[in-house]
């Protein structure tokens, strides 16, 4: 199997560009959800901004995009914006803000039809970011499938296990209760949504798709190159590399050269 390149580039401290505009963006969302919802009786979430059939039958299409900006209370924000915190940046790193914030908002929008096509109570709204969330988590593990994820079981039991078992795990748990459970809480948009996100991460990586990737077919297919004399056996530098990593954290993985591409798979192999 081909290694791709950035999955040997390590984590970088600090949180990114879109994954703080979007935390900040469902904290003030859920603030004024909270003042509105209060004045109105919680018509502003019921008919307006919360996703329901009901409200898509009226024309209320932007339902689709800001039912995952509200929440059902503190728990539910704190969940969803801390999975973002801890495993955005990382996605966002590889992916670029752009591809980041559309895989954000396309899993988003994708897990709230999800939830229509199955929700029989149409006056019940859908609100949250988790169908979103659940996308970052599966273009996460889309992408770095073999890292390892520390998680707290009941917030207690701390358990490591790869990024792509996490994933299936929840794929399994969310299937399990959306056919056994009772409503109150969107599986649907959770499996919607993660699976957008995982379709997302595994197309650009694996560069599918041209509109999206923008490469050449060659990167897309396994290479063996053999160093021999000369300037193609010469290892890159460590400030080409830098440059080339500082490249990816603006622009995300797709914006290299196949030069640039190159010199970062002949340091991959050498790690």
């Amino acid at each position: 199997m081909k290694r791709w390149p950035y999955q040997e580039i390590a984590f970088r401290e600090g949180v990114t560009p879109g994954v703080k505009y979007l935390l900040i963006a469902t904290a003030v969302a859920f603030v004024v959800q909270l003042f509105l919802d209060r004045f109105t009786n919680g018509l502003f979430t019921q008919l307006y901004a919360g996703l329901s059939l009901e409200g898509i039958r009226h024309g209320r299409v932007w339902q689709l995009a800001t039912y995952m900006f509200l929440h059902g209370g503190l728990l539910h924000f704190v969940l969803n914006m801390l999975v973002l915190f801890f495993m955005g940046p990382e996605t966002e790193r590889a992916l670029g803000t752009r591809h980041f914030v559309l895989l954000y908002f396309l899993s988003g929008i994708l897990g709230g039809l999800g939830w229509l096509l199955i929700s029989s109570a149409s006056w019940i709204p859908c609100i949250g970011a988790s169908g979103a969330v659940f996308g970052v988590i599966g273009a996460f593990a889309a992408l770095f499938p073999n890292r390892m994820i520390t998680v707290l079981v009941f917030f207690i039991l701390p358990i490591t296990l790869r990024a792509w078992v996490l994933a299936v795990g929840l794929a399994a748990m969310e299937l399990v209760y959306l056919f056994n459970a009772d409503g109150g809480i969107a599986y649907a948009a959770h499996l919607a949504g993660g699976l957008s996100g995982y379709v997302y991460g595994w197309t650009l990586s694996h560069g599918m798709s041209e509109s999206l990737r923008g490469v050449t077919s060659s990167w897309t297919r396994p290479t063996l190159t053999v160093l021999k004399g000369g300037q193609d056996g010469v290892m890159p530098s460590k400030e080409e590399i830098d440059a080339i990593l500082d490249k990816i954290s603006r622009h995300g993985i797709h914006s290299l050269s196949s030069q640039e591409r190159k010199l970062l798979e002949k340091a991959s192999h050498n790690l």
